[in-house]
């Protein structure tokens, strides 16, 4: 099944551009069909779950509304005169803005089913509890794949991947969901630690090249490893499996995908 539809979650106005180049990129590469561009607005409620009176749900609302207007300018600024495709690429593809009102940790799982692949932004530590449960539900609730992209990145994506292996179903499911990037890349390697074995059903169609991770004493260790050879290998993608492990495991050890989600250098394929 190919990959034909695609939510792009929008959190800031000076990253609009990053995002929808990624989304333009990605229409000739892996032949997308729909652009579904999201600027969830945080619901103001009735004021007493967050404390507000009314002039303060008001006050919330108005501002919601002003960031997703400036959201929306810079949408139609970029679809107007800074698109990376030709215009005749773009004009075969549906585009559409929506910004509902709604909790992310509901309206993402929601949207995010009807898609084939999820753009967002990498998280930051500046970012709103809503668009922290966003994130969240893009990558652990939709059983979709979710390219995370760093704030200034400013090239494309998938001439050079760099695939870290797990034997875990969500790793499959990650490379699965990578075969529609890899025929055009021009190197593919896979990352996996020593001793493990490579299943030949997975890409069996795709010529890579195998690169032996050392053994690591800590999950940290593992991701600033996948990420040290991504820097080597210049990589322009990694696609790696998005691994949740129980709350009190994460809170005492952490976790690579943790890691690695906290130092945006590249790109990041990731499926749960």
């Amino acid at each position: 099944m190919s990959m034909q539809r695609c939510l792009v979650i929008l959190n800031r106005e000076d990253q609009v551009k990053v995002l929808l180049d990624m989304a333009a990129h990605l229409v000739s590469k892996i032949n997308l069909r729909r652009i579904d561009v999201l600027a969830l607005r945080e619901p103001s409620g009735t004021g007493q779950p967050f404390g507000l009176t009314a002039e303060g749900v008001f006050l919330l609302e108005e501002d919601q509304k002003e960031w997703a207007l400036s959201l929306h300018k810079a949408f139609c600024h970029w679809l107007q005169n800074e698109y990376i495709q030709p215009h005749d690429m773009l004009e075969t593809t549906e585009i559409n803005w929506l910004d509902p009102e709604g909790d992310a940790a509901s309206v993402i799982p929601m949207m995010g089913r009807n898609a084939d692949l999820i753009i967002t932004l990498f998280p930051d530590k500046q970012d709103s509890q809503q668009k922290q449960r966003g994130l969240k539900a893009a990558i652990f609730e939709t059983d979709r794949p979710v390219l995370l992209v760093p704030r200034y990145w400013d090239r494309g994506t998938g001439e050079s991947v760099l695939l870290a292996w797990k034997d875990a179903g969500c790793a499959r499911r990650a490379f699965a969901s990578a075969r529609h990037i890899l025929p055009a890349a021009q190197t593919v390697q896979v990352l996996m630690q020593k001793g493990e074995h490579w299943p030949q059903d997975i890409l069996p169609e795709v010529t890579l090249h195998k690169i032996a991770l050392p053994a690591q004493h800590s999950p940290a260790e593992v991701g600033q490893a996948i990420l040290d050879t991504a820097m080597i290998q210049e990589a322009d993608l990694i696609v790696m499996g998005g691994y949740q492990h129980g709350m009190l495991y994460n809170r005492i050890m952490g976790s690579a995908t943790d890691y690695i989600l906290q130092h945006p250098l590249v790109p990041v394929l990731l499926q749960h």
